[in-house]
């Protein structure tokens, strides 16, 4: 593939947001199908082999991906040397997983989760081997080659899930769905960007970029342990079944920050990383996107709060019924979700891989505490509050140590988003008021809710000349 013009970091933005888009609009619909073809177990089981399987992702990527972008210094030797690195470590994982695939199925007492497990790990080798070429496509800005990537890889691995599931194949559909999107990214990357100069001399660029990368592994094997420890739990200590209405909702509160948050996230590193030693000018930043998420997730977690039921419905059907009040549970931390999302960014933009470890470590502690809270009232509806809470308070250890710690700034510009959670209560409480009013058919109930919440936030960010923030980070300059 030719070499693609670098863009700004606004055209960059853009990019993101027409590709992610219309691939979530994909996913969304795929996701739909395959939710009335499949069954709860059956997403249930792939929730099951996704917690272990994401358990080795972090070692996929080991920081490495993160440090080719930070790092100016490294040549295409480097390159190739990582990436032949990237291939021994990639069959060793591979091995390691299907060696656990017996241990997994005995923990659940599940003999059929260990040929799903072996066909797992070709996810696994796919995604270690594109750790090099998807950290040089970022490195190189190539946003137009990421975006059209996206695009293919939802609707190829999408189709084919589908005419699986189709045919028969169950679960099975589920996971080479991931396995199909790991091939196509790793070979569109790699075409797109090739590395040559491979050696089997890698210590030496290995250690270059270590002590970035090690915190920032660190980061990602405890971000793990935080995302991934309610599915391992809920699994254990309820059922299969339980553990897919509670995926399949928490999966819902994720497209907010798949869709808005994620992307800006993918182009704020190449892009801030020459600004490491300029504070001042990295909180500005900060603070122009961090208050324009929050003006975009208020009316976003207003409406997953106030119509769960016609979510659900319209996304999965009347067999998910169990995931409404989850869903109206977890979605109260969409928007601390999306506010906290850029923080790893800047943590990394700046440098400092070691202060979002720790702030991570901080809010992996907090998680476990809503779980443990939850588990011990023993209901999925406690465990879902509990955890929908423990998700809302990681902004205080990552306001500390990316304000405080990293940009050395202080916590007053935290008032000026006050405004905003004001205006969405108030939207909120006049769309519950009116919901006994609203039409009995699930999707002009969901129109009717989205354009009352969106009214009354429109005229608050009006009254209170919020759109001011918006423009802001719109403005070139």
């Amino acid at each position: 593939m030719r070499q693609q013009r670098k863009v700004g970091m606004r055209t960059a933005a853009v990019i993101q947001f027409a590709s992610k888009y219309t691939s979530l609009f994909a996913q969304l619909f795929i996701t739909a199908i395959l939710a009335r073809m499949l069954s709860p177990a059956d997403f249930g089981t792939l929730a099951i082999i996704l917690v272990f399987l994401n358990f080795f992702i972090p070692f996929a990527d080991m920081g490495i991906g993160a440090a080719i972008i930070q790092y100016q210094d490294l040549d295409d030797r480097d390159y190739g040397a990582l990436f032949t690195f990237s291939i021994f470590f990639a069959l060793l994982l591979t091995v390691f997983f299907c060696v656990a695939a017996v241990p997994i199925s005995l923990f659940y007492n599940n003999a059929d989760l260990v040929p799903l497990c072996l066909l797992g790990s070709l996810s696994l080798l796919f995604a270690t081997l594109n750790m090099v070429p998807n950290g040089l496509l970022l490195k190189d800005q190539r946003f137009i080659s990421i975006g059209i990537r996206l695009f293919v890889v939802t609707v190829v691995g999408g189709v084919i899930a589908i005419v699986m599931a189709f045919a028969g194949w169950g679960v099975y559909a589920l996971v080479w769905h991931n396995i199909i999107a790991g091939l196509i990214t790793f070979l569109w990357n790699y075409l797109s960007r090739p590395i040559r100069h491979l050696t089997i001399h890698f210590m030496a660029s290995l250690k270059k970029v270590f002590s970035y990368s090690v915190f920032q592994f660190g980061s990602s094997m405890v971000n793990y342990f935080s995302t991934n420890l309610p599915n391992l739990v809920i699994g254990k200590a309820f059922n299969e079944v339980a553990l897919g209405f509670y995926d399949k909702a928490y999966r819902l509160t994720t497209y907010p920050l798949n869709g808005v948050s994620n992307v800006i996230i993918s182009v704020i590193q190449p892009y801030m990383a020459k600004h490491q030693d300029d504070l001042k000018a990295l909180f500005s930043y900060w603070f122009k996107i961090a208050k324009a998420l929050s003006l975009i997730g208020i009316p976003i977690t207003v409406i997953f709060f106030c119509a769960p039921e016609e979510i659900v419905g319209i996304m999965y059907g009347d067999q998910w019924g169990s995931a409404v009040p989850l869903l109206q549970l977890l979605s109260i931390c969409i928007y601390f979700q999306m506010v906290n999302s850029v923080s790893g960014a800047f943590f990394l933009s700046a440098g400092k891989a070691d202060l979002l470890f720790r702030s991570v470590c901080m809010s992996t502690i907090l998680t476990v505490c809503g779980l443990v809270i939850g588990i011990a009232f023993g209901s999925l509806e406690a465990v879902a509050l509990c955890l929908s809470v423990a998700f809302c308070l990681h902004v205080i250890p990552s306001a500390y140590y990316l304000l405080k710690r990293t940009l050395h700034e202080g916590y007053r510009c935290v008032v000026k988003f006050l405004p905003e959670i004001g205006i969405g209560l108030i939207a909120g409480a006049a769309c519950l008021l009116l919901t006994p009013f609203m039409p009995d058919n699930i999707i002009l109930s969901l129109l009717c809710k989205m354009l009352v919440v969106l009214g009354v936030i429109a005229l608050g960010y009006l009254a209170t000349r919020q759109y001011g923030y918006i423009k802001a980070i719109l403005r070139k300059g």
